[in-house]
């Protein structure tokens, strides 16, 4: 009979991980009130999209055009990390097939709004900028989705992975909004926005990051 109290020899792979960045830009605290000026503006004047907002307000995509300074700083910032975490892998001589454009949009978001759960297709990486979180530091998350969510459904819904220190793997992630931090994941990772309860309105600035066939050399 095997004697269970000698543990084996035993390897843990972590397969496969999916990238969520927070970033502080240097510069990031110094946008936030030429932001907050340029959106609500944009707001005073155009009834904005529904797309994944509950309540809120979702300006167009067109936010480089009418954003100002601060957010082409924010766009080149965003951008940079972005290539930082990405590399073409058949590249030759280390000359990437691809270059990065972008697509920037605002969200405006009383107490009780929300974003449902959502991606962002036709995109590589996407972000969220935190201009204001509305003055709540209880609730309103970015809320991450495990990708393998099914898989918790699949036999035991109270059964999670644990790895070898007895950290358990949740299906969910969730981040909390900060003025100043910048938020980047893939765009095809699952996440929403839970309402917050603040007195104020939470604003942010959200980007698709695009991987656009580069012009021939």
């Amino acid at each position: 009979m095997a004697d269970w109290n000698l543990a084996p020899r035993q390897t843990v792979h972590h397969l496969f991980a999916t990238p969520v960045i927070e970033v502080w830009p240097a510069q990031g605290k110094t946008w936030l009130g030429a932001l907050r000026d340029r959106v609500l503006a944009r707001r005073a004047e155009d009834p904005g999209i529904a797309r994944s907002n509950i309540n809120g307000w979702h300006s167009d995509t067109r936010m480089l055009e009418w954003g100002g300074d601060a957010a082409i700083e924010l766009a080149r910032e965003t951008m940079a990390v972005c290539a930082r975490y990405t590399s073409d892998v058949s590249a030759a001589q280390g000359q990437s097939r691809y270059e990065m454009g972008m697509e920037m949009w605002a969200n405006v978001s009383p107490a009780s709004a929300s974003n449902q759960m959502h991606c962002h297709p036709g995109s590589f990486w996407s972000a969220s900028f935190y201009v204001d979180d509305g003055g709540c530091t209880e609730d309103g998350f970015f809320v991450a989705q495990d990708p393998r969510f099914p898989s918790i459904r699949m036999n035991a819904p109270d059964l999670v992975y644990q790895d070898e220190n007895g950290t358990k793997q949740r299906s969910q992630h969730r981040i909390r909004p900060e003025p100043g931090k910048l938020v980047i994941f893939p765009s095809w990772m699952m996440h929403a926005v839970r309402p917050h309860k603040g007195p104020r309105e939470r604003i942010s600035i959200a980007m698709n990051v695009l991987a656009l066939p580069a012009a021939p050399q």
